[in-house]
């Protein structure tokens, strides 16, 4: 996809962002900073500048804490998986050691 520009608006300030994602999702992404930067800014008390590292702080916190999420539910799923192959060996085994049985019965029988 060719690289195009987007404009946000970050608290009255517009920047162009050059990027290769659908613009829909960059505008997301500014409004999305825009409603996490809001309540820190209503203070009065931080700058800019001190808001957008407060925030971007927050979203890498974020960030990291859904990454390790997914890292652990795919150990998770890693686990169940190896369970279900457990048991289909096992349920294979035991249907090869009862289809021996049903043969001696009929032999016997």
């Amino acid at each position: 996809m060719e690289k195009q520009k987007v404009d946000i608006t970050v608290r009255g300030q517009t920047y162009t962002i050059l990027t290769d994602e659908a613009p829909e999702r960059v505008l997301a992404l500014g409004n999305a900073l825009n409603a996490a930067l809001e309540p820190i800014m209503e203070s009065g008390r931080v700058t800019l500048t001190q808001g957008l590292i407060l925030t971007a702080l927050d979203f890498a916190d974020q960030a990291r804490t859904a990454s390790a999420a997914a890292e652990k539910y795919k150990n998770e799923i890693a686990d169940y998986l190896e369970d279900a192959e457990n048991a289909m060996t096992e349920r294979d085994r035991l249907k090869r050691e009862n289809d021996k049985l049903r043969e001696r019965l009929m032999q016997n029988g």
